[in-house]
C-alpha cells in the first residue's frame, strides 16, 4: 500500500528499461485529455455522500490507471489521504487512513482481486468518520462485479451507480489527431533520456489510438533519436509502436543480463533470455527464493541455463520484475509468443508453483484472452489455447478458481465450455459447511451449464442452490432474498430451455414477487434484476401462447429499462434493447406491425452500437434483433427490405453456433428457416429450399437430444420445407414434410391444446393446400375441414389474429370441395373467406 503522491518526471539514465518510462506512477508526461472524465471524478470525490464507490473501466491501454492516479494526485494536493491498494493489501487499507480524514482508495485490476475486496467493501459500507471514496479500476463489469453486489444490499446500493458508467472511449482528446498528441509527448520523454527533441511524422490510427499506443509512439521516436541523429521528421506508425518498443525492451533485457555478468558460462546463453523473462512475467515472482525455484523448474525446457546459477539468475529476474514494471499490452505479446513456441514452458512454470503464482499466471493469461476477444485484436486462438492449459494446472482452491472465472469476459461466445469447467471445479473445492458459498457455487455451475446448452444438467445444480437459499433467506431476508430471486429467474430460463414453460412461469412469478418486495424496501437497488425478471416473465407468457398477457410485462420491462438508461446511459442500454425486442415480438403476434417496427428498429440500433464495441459479448443479441426486424418487415409486405436483415442474422448465427453449438445451434436453425422462407416467398425457391433443408437437419439433431425443447421447432421447419417443395412442384417431398409436421403438431396439441392447436391448424391448412393444388380433392377436404373447425373456435376468441388464417383455410377448403363438384359448399366457403378478408393461399 502506498501514498499516491508521485514526484514529477525526472531525468533517467539511458540504460534504464525504456518500457518502464510508460508507467503512470512515474508521471513522465503531463496528463493530457480526459478533462471531462477527470472533472467528473473530482466532483464525485467532493460529493455529499459519506461513502461512495466508482468504476473506471475500459480496454487495456486506454488510460484508466493514468486517469485514476491523476484524480488521486489532485485530491492529495487538496489534503486528502490517497492510497494505492495493491492486491493483498485490502485488509489493512481502512486502518491506514487517519480517523476523520477524507480518503480516496484506488484499486487497480479490481477484476482480479480475491475475497478481500468484498470484505473491504462490506466494512466501508458500514461507514467511518470522514468521507471515503473507493475507485475501482478494471476492464469492465462482469462476474467479479456481480459477485461483489451479492455481498449484501448496503454494498449493492454503493456499487449500482458504479456499474452504470461508460467505458473510457479510445479517443483521448476529442477533435485532436494522434499526431498532435504524439508530438506533445515527445518532449518530456526526450528530456528524460537527455536527447534532442525530434520532429515526428505520425501515421494515425483510424478512430483514434489508445493512450498507451500514443505514449509508446512518442517514446519510440525519442529512442530512435538516441540511437542516431535523424535528418528531417521521423516517421512513426502508432499502430506498430508497441511492437517496436518491445524490441527495444528485449535489447534492454540483454544489456541488463550482460551488466549483471550472467550471459554465457556464468549464468545462461543469450537464447534463454526471452523464455526466462516470459516465465517471470507469467508468475510474477517477487522474492529471490521464489525466483530461484522458478529458474530451477524451467531450466529443463529453457536452453542454456547453467546448473548452479539459479540463485543469481533468480535475483536478476526479481530486479527486472517484468510482471509489474512493464505495461501488459507491451509485454503480453512476448509472453504469448514464448508460451506458444515453447509448449513445455507453461507446465514448467506452474509445476509445484505456490498458489499465488498460479493464480497470477491464470489471471495474466485471462487478461490476454480478454484483450483478444474485443474484436479489434489478432486471432485469439493461441491465447485461448494457453488459457485452457493454464486453467488445467490451477490448484483446486475455490478462491483462486472463482477469481479467475470472474476475470473472464462474460457473456462470451468463446469461453462457455471453459467457464463450465471452472464452475464445476470451484464447486468441488467449496466446503459443504458454508451454505452461502455452497449455494453460490451451485448457482454458478447451473448458469455455466445453461450457457453451453446443458439445461437438464443445470437444473440439478440450481435445485440444490434453491433449497439452500430458501433456508438462508428465511433467516436473513435482507441479505439473501435478492440472491434467491436472481436464482429463481435464472431457473426459469433453465426450464424454458427444456421446453417447460409452465415450470418456468412459476419460478419467474416468484422471482418478480421477491424483487418487488426488495425494491419497495430499497428503491432502485434491484431495478436491473427486476427488469430482467419481468422481461423473462413476458417471454414465458408468449411461449405459453398468451401474447396479450405477455404485452404488459414486456412494456413494463421497457419502462424500467428506459428509467435505468435515463439515469445511467452507459452499460444499461443492453437491457433496454432486450426489452424493446421482446415488445416488438409481442406486438407482431398481436398483429400490430407498425408499433412492432418502431420497437424493433430502436432495439437493433442499440445492439449494433454494442456489438461494434464488444462483438464477443453482444453479437448473438444483435442476431436476435436482426431477425425480429426482418420478421416485422416481412409482416409489413416489405420482403425485399427484410431479406438483408435475415441474411445478416444467418451470417451471425453461423459464427455463434460454431463458437458455442450447445447454446446457439437452435438460433441458427430458426434463422435458416426464416431466411429460406423469405427467399421462397420472393421467388428464389431453390435457394430457399437449400436453407430450409439445412434447418430441418439441424432441428432433427436438436430434437433427438432434447425433444421437449426442440420438437416444435422441427415441426415448424418441416412445414416451411413442405411449402417450398410444393411451390417447386415437388409434391411428394412436400407431402412427406407436411405429413410429418402434422403428426408432430397433433401429438403436441394433445398434451397442450391451448399452445399448439393454432400450429396444428396451420399445418392442416398447408396439407390440404398441397392436396388441393394437385387436384386431389378427396384427400384435401378432411385436413382443410379440420383446420376450419379449429380456426373457427380460435377466431371466436381472437378474431384479429385468427380471422386471416381462417379465411385462408376456407379458401383451401373451397378449392377442394369444388374439385369434388360440391359446388354449393364450395361457394359458401369462398363467400365466408371473402367476408373475413383477403388472405393469401399458401
Amino acid at each position: 500500500m502506498s501514498l499516491l503522491t508521485s514526484p514529477p518526471g525526472a531525468t533517467v539514465t539511458p540504460t534504464l528499461s525504456p518500457g518502464r518510462l510508460l508507467a503512470p506512477a512515474r508521471r513522465m508526461v503531463p496528463f493530457v485529455g480526459r478533462a471531462a472524465e477527470l472533472a467528473a471524478l473530482l466532483d464525485w470525490c467532493t460529493g455529499q455522500e459519506a461513502v461512495a464507490i466508482r468504476l473506471v473501466s475500459g480496454p487495456r491501454g486506454v488510460g484508466k490507471t493514468r486517469l485514476a492516479r491523476e484524480a488521486a494526485h489532485a485530491m492529495a494536493h487538496a489534503g486528502w489521504t490517497c492510497l494505492d491498494v495493491p492486491d493483498g493489501a485490502e485488509p489493512a487499507a481502512l486502518a491506514a487512513v487517519p480517523d476523520g480524514a477524507p480518503a480516496l482508495l484506488v484499486l487497480d485490476d479490481a477484476e482480479t482481486r480475491g475475497p478481500a475486496l468484498a470484505e473491504l467493501l462490506r466494512r466501508a459500507a458500514r461507514g467511518r468518520n470522514g468521507a471515503l471514496r473507493i475507485l475501482l479500476v478494471a476492464r469492465g463489469v462482469g462476474p467479479w462485479f456481480d459477485r461483489l453486489t451479492a455481498t449484501d444490499l448496503a454494498v449493492r446500493a454503493l456499487l449500482e451507480p458504479a456499474r452504470a458508467g461508460d467505458d473510457l472511449a479510445t479517443e483521448v482528446l476529442p477533435g485532436q489527431v494522434d499526431a498532435r498528441l504524439v508530438a506533445a509527448f515527445v518532449e518530456p520523454y526526450a528530456r528524460a533520456l537527455g536527447v534532442a527533441v525530434p520532429r515526428v511524422a505520425v501515421a494515425s490510427v483510424p478512430g483514434g489510438a489508445r493512450m498507451l499506443d500514443l505514449h509508446a509512439a512518442a517514446l519510440c521516436a525519442v529512442l530512435r533519436t538516441q540511437a542516431r541523429r535523424p535528418l528531417g521528421a521521423l516517421p512513426v506508425d502508432v499502430s506498430d509502436a508497441l511492437g517496436e518498443l518491445l524490441e527495444h525492451e528485449r535489447w534492454a533485457w540483454f544489456r541488463s543480463a550482460d551488466d549483471a555478468g550472467l550471459l554465457g558460462e556464468p549464468g545462461f546463453r543469450s537464447e534463454a533470455i526471452d523464455c526466462l523473462v516470459a516465465a517471470a512475467t507469467l508468475t510474477g515472482v517477487r522474492t529471490a527464493d521464489a525466483a530461484e525455484n522458478l529458474v530451477r523448474r524451467v531450466a529443463g525446457v529453457v536452453p542454456g541455463v547453467r546448473p548452479g546459477a539459479e540463485a543469481d539468475v533468480g535475483r536478476w529476474l526479481v530486479g527486472l520484475d517484468p510482471q509489474r514494471a512493464l505495461p501488459r499490452r507491451l509485454v503480453d505479446p512476448h509472453l504469448l509468443a514464448e508460451l506458444t513456441d515453447t509448449p513445455r514452458l507453461l507446465g514448467a512454470c506452474l509445476a509445484g508453483a505456490a498458489t499465488p503464482s498460479a493464480r497470477r499466471a491464470a489471471l495474466r493469461v485471462a487478461g490476454i484472452v480478454a484483450d483478444r476477444l474485443d474484436g479489434r485484436s489478432a486471432d485469439p486462438g493461441a491465447a485461448l489455447d494457453q488459457l485452457g492449459a493454464t486453467v488445467a494446472v490451477l490448484p483446486e482452491d475455490g478462491d483462486v478458481l472463482r477469481s479467475v472465472t470472474g476475470a473472464l469476459p462474460h457473456p462470451s461466445l468463446a469461453l462457455g465450455e471453459l467457464r463450465a469447467e471452472l464452475a464445476l471445479r470451484t464447486l468441488a473445492a467449496t466446503s459443504a459447511g458454508d451454505p452461502a458459498d455452497r449455494a453460490e457455487a451451485l448457482r454458478d455451475v447451473g448458469m455455466a451449464l445453461g450457457e453451453v446448452g446443458r439445461a437438464a444438467d443445470a437444473e440439478r445444480y440450481e435445485r440444490q442452490a434453491v433449497v439452500l437459499l430458501r433456508e438462508l433467506a428465511g433467516s436473513d431476508p435482507h441479505r439473501f432474498r435478492p440472491r434467491l430471486a436472481a436464482l429463481l429467474a435464472n431457473m426459469g430460463t433453465t426450464f424454458s430451455d427444456q421446453g417447460r414453460p409452465q415450470d418456468a412461469l412459476r419460478c419467474e412469478e416468484e422471482a418478480v414477487e421477491l424483487l418487488r418486495l426488495v425494491d419497495a424496501e430499497h428503491p432502485g437497488v434491484v431495478t436491473l434484476d427486476l427488469t430482467a425478471a419481468v422481461s423473462n416473465l413476458a417471454v414465458t407468457f408468449a411461449e405459453l401462447g398468451k401474447p396479450l398477457a405477455a404485452l404488459a410485462p414486456s412494456r413494463e420491462a421497457v419502462e424500467l429499462g428506459r428509467r435505468i438508461a435515463g439515469r445511467h446511459p452507459g452499460r444499461f442500454t443492453g437491457a433496454l434493447a432486450l426489452s424493446l425486442m421482446n415488445v416488438a415480438r409481442r406486438l407482431r403476434e398481436l398483429g400490430r406491425g407498425a408499433e412492432a417496427g418502431q420497437a424493433a428498429e430502436e432495439s437493433l440500433e442499440i445492439r449494433r452500437r454494442l456489438a461494434a464495441s464488444d462483438p464477443d459479448e453482444h453479437m448473438s443479441a444483435l442476431g436476435d434483433s436482426l431477425e425480429v426486424m426482418g420478421s416485422v418487415l416481412t409482416d409489413q409486405g416489405r420482403g425485399q427490405e427484410a431479406l438483408r436483415y435475415l441474411e445478416e442474422a444467418v451470417e451471425i448465427r453461423r459464427r455463434t453456433a460454431e463458437e458455442n453449438p450447445g447454446r446457439y445451434l437452435a438460433d441458427l436453425a430458426y434463422s435458416l428457416r426464416a431466411l429460406g422462407t423469405q427467399l421462397s416467398d420472393l421467388g428464389r425457391r431453390d435457394e430457399g429450399l437449400g436453407l430450409q433443408q439445412e434447418a430441418v437437419e439441424v432441428q432433427r439433431r436438436l430434437a433427438a437430444d432434447n425433444p421437449g425443447r426442440y420438437v416444435p421447432g422441427l415441426a415448424e421447419a418441416l412445414s416451411a420445407l413442405g411449402v417450398t417443395c410444393s411451390r417447386l412442384d415437388r409434391p411428394q417431398d412436400a407431402l412427406n414434410a407436411e405429413r410429418e409436421a402434422t403428426r408432430t403438431w397433433r401429438e403436441l396439441a394433445a398434451g397442450d391444446p391451448h399452445r399448439y392447436r393454432p400450429w396444428l391448424a396451420q399445418s392442416l391448412t398447408n396439407l390440404g393446400s398441397i392436396f388441393a393444388v394437385r387436384r386431389l380433392g378427396d384427400e384435401a377436404v378432411e385436413p382443410a375441414g379440420e383446420a376450419v373447425t379449429i380456426l373457427r373456435e380460435l377466431a371466436a376468441q381472437n378474431a384479429p389474429k385468427y380471422a386471416p388464417r381462417l379465411a385462408e383455410a376456407l379458401r383451401v377448403l373451397a378449392l377442394a370441395l369444388h374439385d369434388q363438384e360440391r359446388f354449393d359448399e364450395a361457394r359458401r366457403a369462398r363467400a365466408e373467406a371473402e367476408e373475413l378478408g383477403g388472405a393469401q393461399t399458401v
